[in-house]
């Protein structure tokens, strides 16, 4: 029965806009068609998605009573993401052949997130009339650092004996902390929650309303984008590293569903937390680790989190996280 459920979700989830213009856009790539979206509107649109989620989350949190529970799952959210980069760390000896600092860096993309599939997951959710507590993007915006704290750890550490350690100045917390997918995220989240509900009504148009429709425009852009990736040659991607990309957001996926259900979230909460789990991130992560690591190759990591990870997890991940989470509230 669980796998006919999984399977009639693939289905719809599949045939849902967001994940189709996904598909037009990497497929479009593959084919090498003249398809382009100029980086100024790439820029935009990104900059749009990280607001209104952080307005969406903020509002939400400002109806509700910040009790123990939320306070639980921000620091388990927390946690995760600094954890995972030393399970991931310690994987990569298995599944590959590179550095200490490309593993470092690889699987601190894995500890953070991805705010696209964190939105994909709350549309799915939404189509099927599940409900959620929307203050989980609260969560989302406290697993976006500790990630990149854990890889520069990971890295001194294995570097102390050579004496080469990362030294942490002023630019590299700059970019841990007001890097601008961070900036705008936080910050609209507390707009949000300071704003309330006469602020909601002033930008519903805006944040709510035409919401679905961006988020097509840049699930087209991040299609292509994904497909360029699996062309670099930078990259230099072993198989057995591309099942790493796959085992990684289930082990997460698992973490975040044990966790919420220890925490007694409810379905939609504790699929959302499981996607937070399994996410990698492709914005955030590399920012910082660009400026704390310059002469790091990013190529690897990115291709991973976002040729193969995202896409598993946007039209396979999903309805299993959620089949799994429908499971664990109705047999546990």
């Amino acid at each position: 029965m669980m796998l006919d459920t999984i399977f009639q979700l693939a289905i719809n989830n599949f045939l849902s806009p967001v994940i189709l213009f996904f598909l037009l856009g990497f497929f479009a790539k593959l084919l090498k068609s003249d398809l382009e979206i100029p980086g100024n509107v790439s820029k935009f649109v990104s900059i749009y998605l990280m607001m209104a989620i952080g307005y969406k989350g903020g509002y939400a949190l400002s109806a509700s009573v910040l009790d123990g529970k939320i306070i639980a799952v921000l620091m388990t959210g927390g946690i995760m993401s600094f954890a995972v980069p030393f399970i991931g760390f310690f994987l990569l000896k298995f599944f590959s052949n590179l550095r200490v600092t490309d593993r470092a860096v690889i699987a601190a993309h894995y500890g953070s997130v991805s705010v696209v599939t964190f939105v994909t997951a709350t549309e799915l959710l939404n189509s099927m009339s599940v409900p959620y507590d929307s203050w989980m993007v609260a969560v989302m915006a406290v697993m976006e650092t500790p990630a990149i704290f854990a890889c520069l750890l990971l890295v001194n550490s294995m570097a102390q004996k050579k004496k080469n350690h990362v030294t942490m100045d002023g630019a590299v917390w700059r970019e841990i902390f007001l890097n601008g997918s961070v900036v705008v995220l936080v910050g609209s989240f507390f707009v949000g929650w300071l704003s309330g509900e006469q602020g909601m009504q002033t930008v519903q148009p805006f944040f709510v309303d035409i919401f679905k429709g961006v988020l097509c425009l840049f699930m087209l852009d991040i299609g292509m984008v994904a497909a360029a990736k699996l062309g670099d040659k930078d990259a230099k991607l072993e198989p057995r590293i591309v099942l790493y990309a796959i085992l990684m957001p289930l082990m997460g996926a698992a973490m975040g569903l044990s966790a919420g259900y220890l925490l007694g979230l409810e379905r939609g909460s504790l699929m959302l937390l499981a996607v937070l789990g399994a996410s990698a991130s492709y914005i955030a992560v590399p920012a910082a680790i660009r400026v704390a690591l310059p002469h790091v190759n990013l190529s690897p990591a990115i291709t991973l989190s976002l040729a193969i990870t995202f896409p598993f997890n946007i039209i396979l991940g999903l309805p299993l996280y959620y089949a799994a989470a429908d499971f664990i509230r109705t047999a546990l």
